[in-house]
C-alpha cells in the first residue's frame, strides 16, 4: 500500500540546506506548512474551502422580477429631483436581490430603466461596454450613434456597438422610458473598460446625424413591427427568434438579443442552460416557473413592461395567461458559445 504522505528522495532536492532545508527544520506540521504557504502570498489548493471547479454552475444570483409601475414611479420622482446633467443618464439599475451588489443584475449582465423627459438630451459619450436599448413607452425618443439618428417606437430595439459616440434625446411631449441592457459586469471580472465624454455639451453625433426612417432596419435598429410579424407567421403556440445582424451573426460577441411569443393559455418549452437571461415583457400577462439547480422553486409573476431575470443553469418555463405574451430578452449566450462554455439540458 502506498504511504499516505509522499516521501521525497533527498537526492532529488537540488539545494540541500536551502529554503527546503529551512522548512524541514522549522515546519513540522501540516498546519504550520499551510500558514507558511499563506505567509508567502500563496494558498494551498487542498485547503481553500472549495474545489477548483464545481460539479454544476453555482451563481450567487437568484431569479427576480422588477415591477414597471414601481420603477417608472421612481424615475418620475427622480425627474423632479435629479437634473439630467447631474445624472448623465437618469436610470435605475436592477440589482439582483441575491448578492445585492451593483452593477450586477446577473453575473455578466446589467439591466436598467432609463427616463428622458420632453425636450431633454443626454450627454454624448462612448464606452467599451456594449449596450442594447428596448423602448417601453413613448414615441419621440431617439438615439444618435455615429452619424445615424434613430427614433424609436415601443418595442423597437437599438444596439450601441463598442466605442461608438452616442447620445439620446426626446423631441416630443411625452416621457420616454426604455430598457438598457449592458455587459458592464464583465468589466468587474476583466477590468479593461474605457469611457470618454464628448468635448462639447452635446454631441456632434446628434447635430450632424442623418435621420433614419422609422420603419427602416439597419445594423443598429430593429423595428418591433418586423419582429412581431416574424413571430406571428411562424405558427404554433410558441416562437422565439434571435435578432441578427445583416451578416447573420448575433448583435454582439458578448450579448445576444431575442424576441419570444407565447400564445394565450400556453407555455414555452422548459429550458435549462448555462446562459443567463434578462426579460422585458412587451405585451401580455403571465408567470415564469423557475427551478434552481438544487430544486428550489420560484414563481415570477409579471405583466406588461415588467422585467425579470433568470440566472445560469436555472430551469425555467414561461406561461401566458388570458392573452398572447410577447417578450424581449438578452443574454450572454454568444459569449459562452464563442468560449466553448455554453451547455444546455433538455
Amino acid at each position: 500500500m502506498a504511504p499516505s504522505v509522499a516521501q521525497i528522495p533527498e537526492e532529488s532536492i537540488s539545494a540541500k540546506g536551502g529554503f527546503y532545508g529551512q522548512l524541514k527544520s522549522t515546519v513540522d506540521s501540516k498546519e504550520g506548512l499551510e500558514k507558511t504557504i499563506r505567509d508567502h502570498e500563496l494558498v494551498p489548493l487542498w485547503n481553500t474551502g472549495a474545489p477548483p471547479s464545481a460539479p454544476i454552475p453555482h451563481s450567487k444570483h437568484i431569479p427576480a422580477v422588477w415591477k414597471y409601475e414601481e420603477t417608472k414611479s421612481l424615475l418620475l420622482r427622480a425627474a423632479d429631483l435629479v437634473d439630467a446633467n447631474e445624472a448623465e443618464r437618469r436610470a435605475v439599475l436592477m440589482i439582483n436581490p441575491g448578492p445585492k451588489q451593483p452593477p450586477f443584475t446577473l453575473d455578466t449582465l446589467l439591466a436598467a430603466h432609463q427616463l428622458i423627459i420632453p425636450g431633454e438630451q443626454a450627454i454624448c459619450h462612448r464606452h467599451t461596454p456594449f449596450a442594447v436599448r428596448f423602448l417601453i413607452e413613448g414615441d419621440s425618443g431617439y438615439t444618435a450613434i455615429s452619424g445615424k439618428k434613430m427614433f424609436m417606437k415601443p418595442g423597437d430595439l437599438i444596439i450601441t456597438p463598442v466605442w461608438n459616440w452616442h447620445d439620446h434625446g426626446n423631441e416630443g411631449q411625452n416621457n420616454v422610458i426604455w430598457l438598457d441592457g449592458l455587459n458592464i459586469p464583465l468589466f468587474k471580472h476583466i477590468p479593461v473598460d474605457f469611457t470618454e465624454h464628448y468635448d462639447e455639451e452635446y454631441g456632434a453625433t446628434t447635430h450632424e446625424s442623418k435621420v433614419v426612417p422609422d420603419a427602416e432596419a439597419t445594423d443598429m435598429k430593429f423595428p418591433w413591427t418586423s419582429m412581431q410579424s416574424k413571430l406571428d407567421t411562424s405558427g404554433g403556440s410558441f416562437a422565439s427568434m434571435e435578432y441578427l445582424l445583416p451578416n447573420g451573426k448575433s448583435v454582439s460577441t458578448t450579448i445576444g438579443a431575442y424576441a419570444t411569443r407565447v400564445a394565450a393559455g400556453q407555455a414555452s418549452p422548459p429550458v435549462q442552460e448555462t446562459a443567463s437571461y434578462i426579460f422585458q415583457v412587451h405585451a401580455g400577462r403571465g408567470y415564469t416557473e423557475v427551478f434552481a439547480p438544487d430544486g428550489e422553486k420560484y414563481t415570477l409573476r409579471w405583466t406588461k413592461s415588467d422585467s425579470f431575470c433568470i440566472p445560469s443553469w436555472y430551469r425555467f418555463q414561461i406561461f401566458a395567461e388570458e392573452e398572447d405574451v410577447y417578450l424581449f430578452s438578452f443574454s450572454d449566450k454568444p459569449m459562452q458559445v464563442a468560449l466553448g462554455f455554453w451547455r444546455s439540458r433538455a
